[in-house]
């Protein structure tokens, strides 16, 4: 079920699952757990989003691969879905003379992937100068994929802009912030020649080593996130 299906029919049945009742009555949000506080704000499929591009433009540049690490709110289950361009994707590009077709099927899947997700949450990820979502929201536009969430379909939140607010560290970059907490998932270690055979050649296993980096990521924000999400607000932006 898609986030807008849910939505519509939460408003036929007239319930109002935002109360969160404990055996003495309403609990105060304070003394919540973070699932109750999840689910009291309708928040049940946890989407944790990062993209790999060829840039930060994304009117020069595309994406390579796409990785959602989906939590589901009330059993924790987590599982990884994920995109990345190939070899025929490129030439196909190529025989419709239009670049930025290269990754039209991965934006496509992309947007189906997110389309049930009630909170995406990312690194340097939403809002002026961050990354993800504007780059995606660019590369919708540009070649023309419709169903990109409208506003307020769904919340935001972004671990970079949590970290700075809770911490003073020597950057709030994701490797950091992982470093300061010993996560046990590590970054794989950025490789430019793979970067640039993955770009310019869509070799496969320059691509494999670019989808590795990118689930990688995910994990790490979400870990992250664990650790962050007790300490802040649940995001309310929705732009």
């Amino acid at each position: 079920m898609t986030r807008k299906q849910f939505l519509l029919d939460l408003k036929k049945s007239g319930s109002n699952r935002k109360i969160v009742r404990s055996r003495n009555g309403v609990k105060p949000y304070a003394l919540m757990t973070m699932q109750e506080k999840y689910l009291a704000q309708e928040i049940y499929k946890i989407g944790i989003l990062d993209i790999e591009t060829t840039g930060l433009g994304a009117d020069f540049g595309f994406m390579l691969s796409w990785a959602l690490l989906v939590r589901d709110v009330e059993t924790g289950k987590e599982t990884i879905r994920k995109g990345v361009i190939s070899k025929a994707d490129r030439l196909r590009a190529e025989k419709l003379g239009d670049a930025d077709r290269i990754d039209e099927r991965i934006t496509k899947e992309l947007i189906e992937a997110i389309s049930d997700i009630d909170y995406l949450v990312g690194h340097w990820f939403i809002g002026k100068k961050r990354h993800d979502v504007p780059f995606i929201r660019s590369r919708c536009a540009i070649n023309r994929v419709s169903g990109f969430p409208k506003h307020k379909m769904v919340r935001y939140g972004d671990t970079q802009r949590f970290s700075s607010l809770l911490h003073r560290l020597r950057n709030n970059g994701l490797a950091t912030i992982a470093d300061a907490y010993a996560l046990a998932v590590s970054k794989t270690p950025v490789t430019t020649k793979d970067w640039k055979n993955a770009a310019q050649f869509a070799t496969k296993k320059a691509l494999a080593y670019i989808l590795d980096h990118n689930i990688k990521d995910v994990q790490i924000t979400n870990e992250v996130l664990k650790h962050l999400e007790e300490y802040v607000g649940i995001s309310g932006i929705y732009a």
